[in-house]
């Protein structure tokens, strides 16, 4: 009988349900134009590193581990579309990546083989800059609704952000594939 009351028991206890598996984060259409552009700089980078390292090792360096930097970040981001704690070290970044870019273009950098000399502009290095600034400019008004870039940029969402992103991933690839870069002195 004794049975017969815990075969019952089990019976009628409520089912052990599967855990319901967490739904996939909502990825907007900006989180994948992060992405996007993040993998853009990213291969331009690339390129600049085989072309940099061959004329100074920590120019090589910083190409490097800027292009694996935005590479993995891009996939953190697609991955982990919700958390938010490395976007505003990514603007920061790409905008420390705009300054040292414009140092380069108009008085040079103090060090390397062309140390005080600035370099030509090229369309690699142009088509990267622009995504830094879109990738910043993006993360800024994502993390700061009630702000002046957010304001200026309510356009950009839906079939917009579908369209900038695709002209500035075209231009980016076409500028890697196409650009090529001179330094001082080398015409």
């Amino acid at each position: 009988m004794a049975s017969d009351v815990h075969s019952e028991l089990v019976l009628d206890a409520p089912q052990a349900q599967p855990a319901a598996e967490a739904a996939p984060a909502e990825r907007s259409e900006r989180t994948m134009l992060l992405v996007a552009l993040a993998l853009a700089a990213g291969v331009i980078h690339g390129r600049a590193l085989f072309d940099h390292a061959t004329h100074y090792w920590l120019f090589g360096l910083f190409f490097g581990v800027l292009t694996y930097a935005q590479v993995l970040w891009a996939f953190g981001i697609y991955r982990r579309p919700d958390d938010r704690r490395w976007l505003m070290p990514a603007a920061v970044g790409s905008l420390a990546i705009v300054a040292i870019w414009l140092v380069t273009r108009t008085v040079g950098l103090p060090i390397g083989p062309w140390a005080g000399r600035a370099e030509p502009f090229g369309i690699a290095d142009i088509a990267a800059t622009i995504d830094e600034l879109v990738l910043a400019a993006v993360i800024i008004a994502m993390l700061r609704p009630q702000g002046g870039v957010a304001a200026r940029m309510r356009w950009l969402h839906g079939a917009n952000c579908v369209r900038l992103g695709s002209m500035l991933i075209a231009l980016s690839l076409l500028a890697a594939l196409i650009g090529d870069h001179t330094h001082p002195g080398s015409g």
